[in-house]
């Protein structure tokens, strides 16, 4: 329990800073979504090519495993677009950012160092998969959603062409590519330039708690509860529920799934609102959910936790 609260408490506090500098006017409001086109476009992407450049790629893809995790994981992205759209009311533009809501986790601030606590070093495989295979996988999904749906927004003809091009120029998505395609080429980069994209990499965490904390302050956390309630359901319940059936169908080892289903347990992840906040998608419910689904998954996961020290 020490290690989940040590990792949770530190998120809240640097979501209150940015909250906290904006009501007392230190930070103007605006800058909120200046943070988010420098996140978006340069501080995203530049993480998301170091860690793809860096990563030790598996000689054996270990395929049940993904199965496992990311068949329920997509699953829940369509009922995640499924209820925005026929239970919640929510435009068609939007359901992407439902899709994500449902079932984008918090891997990199929270699932990351809360499983290498509880599990050690027996657990850095699974867990370096699910951490370089969840935004490959989701974001590029994400992103061809919003960017098809936007399409039809704008009343032009939704052309398959037009819209993966968009998508594979999209620069989270490029960036991910680009930096697949240079591990897997075995090309490194200049020391000079390897260590300024770090540089700027290590800004995305945050980054993205203080843009959230500034976006926080122009809403109330008390809104609405029929629409966040949903996705806490779907998150915070349902995927770690439908991650447990799938490994146990599939027979996946006990402790890969115990890293499995924590991970699963996390809270919607901080790139959700960044995608909400860019594409300017339901930027409300979406912030709150991950506040309420961070403070919830202390619950589920601290439940989880003691059920794999048994």
């Amino acid at each position: 329990m020490s290690e989940l609260l040590s990792t949770v408490i530190p998120v809240y506090l640097t979501v209150a800073l940015g909250y906290l500098l904006t009501r007392t006017s230190v930070i103007p409001p605006a800058f909120g979504s200046v943070l988010i086109r420098f996140m978006y476009f340069l501080v995203i992407p530049a993480m998301l090519f170091i860690n793809m450049l860096d990563a030790t790629l598996p000689l054996v893809f270990p395929w049940r495993f993904l199965i496992a995790f990311y068949v329920p994981t997509l699953l829940l992205f369509s009922v995640g677009m499924v209820v925005s759209s026929r239970i919640l009311g929510w435009r068609r533009q939007d359901i992407g950012i439902a899709g994500m809501t449902a079932s984008y986790s918090n891997v990199v601030l929270l699932g990351f160092p809360l499983v290498l606590s509880v599990f050690g070093r027996e657990a850095v495989l699974p867990l370096f998969i699910l951490l370089a295979s969840q935004s490959v996988l989701l974001f590029p999904v994400t992103t061809l959603v919003l960017e098809s749906t936007a399409e039809r927004r704008e009343g032009d003809a939704p052309g398959v062409a037009a819209t993966l091009l968009r998508v594979f120029l999209n620069p989270v998505v490029l960036s991910l590519l680009l930096g697949i395609a240079a591990n897997l080429g075995g090309i490194g980069l200049p020391a000079l330039l390897g260590n300024s994209l770090r540089l700027v990499a290590s800004v995305a965490p945050v980054g993205a708690l203080i843009a959230l904390g500034i976006t926080l302050a122009g809403y109330r956390l008390a809104g609405p509860w029929h629409d966040v309630s949903l996705f806490l359901l779907l998150k915070n319940a349902g995927h770690p529920l439908l991650v447990w059936l799938g490994c146990s169908l599939l027979g996946i080892e006990s402790r890969w799934m115990a890293v499995a289903v924590l991970l699963a347990a996390m809270p919607s992840g901080i790139n959700a609102f960044i995608f909400a906040a860019r594409y300017q998608c339901q930027v409300s419910t979406v912030s709150r959910t991950i506040v309420w689904s961070t403070l919830l998954s202390t619950l589920v996961a601290s439940i989880l936790v003691m059920r794999s020290a048994t």
